[in-house]
């Protein structure tokens, strides 16, 4: 009689050994590859087969002294070892010789996260009521990370098949969850492709979720059922975009973590959020008292004439805390489409007219501008097809993108070093509007930018420019 196959991905089905499976332990450095096999062989689920191979069968040798027939034995050898790669083969040669459950498979994305903490690309949305659209506020659900998972699974079921891993970040206050998304027939057999792996990071006390981009239809499948897992009975939740994309999850926790939301203190508001050591002391309404800045006296003596004294105190009050180097919040792109309203043509200043010689012989004095002609006329043209300038309205499209390590830390060292003027910089180039992604209007983000889709048209014109190049 034939094997009956499993008909759902549990923690229990097993993948066998490939050259695809090899090439995902190599991710991990040796200390890593080495701390998961330790916890695999303790763990159940990851049981080791401690059994002869055929190998050990034929060897005379081992049937005189059998070796690593005990955990503690298989322990030393593994710590022997001195490369990956004999890690590896030992692997599936010994002790998971039939393969790694998906258990073993999310540990080992799980780690690979943990190790390079901006490999992935995340980006926040706040979970509001689905009745108006209203912030949830103190009406947030209590999110249990294991009926989290079974809700999910039973969502998407039959149509995708889901495989569900979560940890406890061991430095950030979140849970991180990994949900391996398969088609719901025949079950893989190979490690699932980066484009079909959904990470979702819920964290604690906030009205946000992080999750990574959906590059595949079970990823957009998984994305819109998440509202609907955190749902209840009597209260219907969804999730909205706030335009914050960031490369690192400390970049977003700053910004959309604490149940700070669109409340989060960034720029020079930034001097109220720090508790602690270094935290503001006395009533930020008091003006007249001067309040002594610790980072100015700091690097002072960098700084030996007035102006450089007074772009470095600008930048203080711009930036306030946030934006330095090495703070671990930087946003690595901020990406804004300006949508300024231009003067009116006869507010454009004139240009100076050539004057013929005549004119010049006949009359002393400075030559006359030729003022530009008064088009506020009821009758004129919003916006000239020839000369858009000269019309009531002109409204040109202008993008502005913002690339770096840390974008906002290099904006604050442009002020200090005087490229930019800090007390005419806009708000969202000194971090104050905590959006990566928007639509800049009279100066600050446009709310109405994130439903009008300029997020996921942003998206789909870079995936343009890369077909193209």
């Amino acid at each position: 009689m034939a094997r009956r196959q499993p008909s759902k991905l549990t923690s229990h089905y097993k993948l066998p050994p490939s050259p695809q499976l090899t090439r995902y332990l190599l991710r991990l450095s040796k200390p890593s590859l080495e701390k998961l096999v330790f916890d695999w062989l303790k763990t159940p689920v990851c049981a080791p087969d401690l059994s002869p191979t055929n190998d050990d069968l034929l060897d005379a040798a081992y049937d005189e002294e059998p070796q690593d027939t005990t955990l503690e034995e298989v322990e030393e050898a593994y710590t022997n070892l001195a490369s990956r790669k004999e890690i590896i083969e030992r692997v599936f040669e010994r002790e998971w010789r039939s393969g790694l459950t998906m258990h073993q498979i999310a540990q080992v994305d799980m780690q690979y996260l943990l190790d390079h903490p901006s490999s992935l690309k995340w980006t926040a949305s706040e979970l509001v009521l689905e009745e108006g659209k209203k912030p949830a506020g103190d009406k947030l659900p209590k999110f249990q990370p294991v009926v989290f998972c079974k809700s999910i699974q039973e969502i998407m079921d039959p149509m995708v098949q889901c495989h569900p891993y979560y940890i406890t970040h061991p430095t950030l206050p979140l849970t991180i969850l990994r949900l391996s998304l398969h088609n719901p027939y025949p079950l893989p057999t190979l490690p699932p492709p980066a484009n079909q792996i959904f990470y979702l990071a819920v964290p604690i006390s906030s009205p946000h979720l992080f999750f990574t981009p959906q590059r595949s239809k079970l990823a957009d499948i998984c994305r819109k059922s998440l509202p609907i897992a955190l749902s209840s009975q009597h209260r219907r939740y969804d999730i909205v975009s706030t335009a914050l994309t960031a490369k690192t999850l400390e970049a977003l926790l700053a910004r959309k973590g604490c149940e700070r939301g669109d409340l989060g203190a960034g720029g020079g508001w930034s001097v109220f959020a720090v508790e602690g050591e270094g935290a503001f002391e006395g009533d930020p309404l008091e003006t007249s008292r001067p309040r002594k800045r610790q980072s100015l006296d700091a690097n002072m003596d960098e700084y030996n004439n007035g102006e450089g004294k007074k772009r470095k105190r600008i930048a203080e009050e711009r930036f306030g805390k946030s934006a330095t180097v090495g703070d671990g919040s930087g946003l690595e792109r901020v990406e804004v489409k300006l949508r300024e309203v231009w003067p009116r043509g006869n507010e454009i200043p004139g240009v100076l007219g050539v004057v013929d010689g005549n004119a010049g012989k006949s009359k002393k004095g400075r030559p006359k501008k030729d003022v530009a002609p008064n088009t506020n006329d009821e009758d004129s043209p919003l916006v000239d097809e020839h000369a858009p300038w000269k019309g009531k309205s002109w409204m040109p499209n202008v993008d502005v993108v913002l690339e770096g390590t840390h974008v906002f830390a290099g904006v604050r060292t442009l002020v200090e070093e005087g490229v930019f003027d800090g007390e005419k910089i806009p708000t969202w180039m000194t971090g104050e509007e905590g959006k990566s992604v928007g639509m800049v209007k009279g100066g600050t983000i446009l709310k109405s930018a994130v439903a009008a889709g300029i997020l996921e048209a942003t998206t789909d014109t870079r995936r343009d420019r890369r077909k193209t190049t």
